[in-house]
């Protein structure tokens, strides 16, 4: 099978690109800058940001892709700026959009996009229940970016591709994403409720994330928005409990959420708000869970390790 990733060389598309080429599938990392690498399976492909009409590296393809995994992306961990929060929208849509035109050149259309998104695309609630069957119009910028980037992926499907919206929760791995920010206070002694600590986490497990990634992708009954959370979310305060506890540290300091606020600005909105958001297209679809619950993941991610370096 060939792959293509955009996004390649950043957390979860350099996990998967991992997993991908151990199976003996040719990996084709789509990438800004140069790269090399020795692996038989492991292909990195060059091209030109500023030109998005420049297909030139399409010579380095296959003639058949099988499945593109779509994660191209400014971070969401970096401060939102006026500008930076520009760029964590053209940065998606632009690529995005390049994909379709690659799409309608190639004389063999790829069977599958899977395309990140996020579960921001729900509006905030401390009391409803979202699944993949709810729609919204855009309430805020993150909503805003993932419905702008999931309708421009949706336009692959127009020339015959089956799109899956993969809608991320919170990642939990114990060394990217948002989770080692979540673990330095416990670290520094100051761990514990976020603001109120009535909001939601919707979270998944790394390998779960993973997983699920690659199921949807050669999985053809499934299309359209998947929410890759675990079955069952926790509010913040049951979230640091389960953490102070795997990380066998004191969970009693509170932040306050206005100085969060004041401090992260709108970006506060990541660890202050949430939504309960449940993962009806996989379950409908019978995909097991390595980690289905928040205790079991965590003890995974952090013990014994952790602990012995109290």
């Amino acid at each position: 099978m060939n792959v293509l990733i955009t996004g390649g060389t950043g957390f979860i598309g350099g996990k998967l690109a991992e997993i991908l080429k151990e199976e003996h599938d040719h990996v084709y990392i789509l990438s800004r800058s140069e790269h090399y690498s020795e692996h038989p399976y492991l292909h990195y492909i060059k091209y030109n940001p500023d030109n998005p009409d420049d297909f030139t590296w399409m010579n380095e393809m296959p003639k058949k892709v099988d499945i593109i995994y779509n994660f191209a992306g400014a971070s969401l961990q970096d401060k939102w700026t006026d500008e930076y929060k520009e760029e964590i929208f053209d940065s998606r849509i632009d690529v995005t959009r390049m994909l379709n035109k690659w799409i309608a050149k190639t004389e063999i259309t790829p069977s599958t996009l899977v395309n990140a998104s996020a579960i921001g695309y729900y509006p905030v609630s401390k009391s409803a229940r979202f699944d993949e069957n709810d729609t919204f119009a855009p309430h805020d910028f993150l909503s805003s970016v993932v419905t702008a980037w999931e309708r421009e992926a949706k336009k692959a499907s127009e020339h015959g591709v089956r799109v899956v919206c993969a809608r991320f929760g919170l990642i939990l791995d114990a060394e990217n994403g948002a989770l080692p920010k979540m673990v330095l206070p416990y670290k520094l002694g100051a761990g514990g409720r976020l603001g109120s600590g009535d909001q939601w986490y919707s979270w998944i497990h790394i390998d779960d994330l993973l997983n699920a990634l690659l199921f949807a992708g050669v999985n053809e009954e499934i299309s359209g928005p998947v929410n890759m959370t675990a079955p069952m979310p926790h509010r913040q305060k049951q979230f640091s409990i389960y953490l102070a506890a795997a990380l066998g540290k004191p969970n009693f300091f509170k932040t306050p959420g206005f100085l969060l606020e004041k401090v992260l600005g709108e970006q506060s909105i990541l660890v202050l708000k949430g939504q309960y958001v449940v993962p009806e297209v996989l379950m409908k679809h019978d995909f097991k869970f390595i980690f289905p619950t928040l205790e079991i993941a965590l003890e995974d991610l952090f013990e014994p390790e952790e602990k012995s370096k109290k």
